[in-house]
């Protein structure tokens, strides 16, 4: 396996816990967001990640499509949990 040059920050690992626990309150599979996203689901499940978290960050675009698609009336659901660095 290869070895990250940098850190995924804990805030990204954060939202990718969130869209988990998303998915699994709503029943979703990885595919079914995917598809509704518009987002490869290669690159969808890179996003939320396996057991270690997520391997790439998504950029804002990829997050407005995956709460659309998850269905989310409020999108701070996705943010649940980040902590304010300063």
């Amino acid at each position: 396996m290869r070895e990250r040059k940098t850190e995924i920050p804990e805030n990204v690992k954060i939202v990718s816990l969130n869209i988990k626990r998303l998915m699994e309150t709503k029943k979703l599979k990885a595919s079914e967001v995917a598809i509704k996203a518009q987002i490869d689901i290669e690159t969808f499940r890179r996003y939320v990640g396996g057991p270690n978290g997520p391997s790439i960050i998504m950029g804002a675009d990829k997050l407005i499509r995956i709460a659309v698609a998850l269905g989310l009336d409020d999108y701070n659901e996705l943010f649940k949990g980040i902590i304010n660095h300063k």
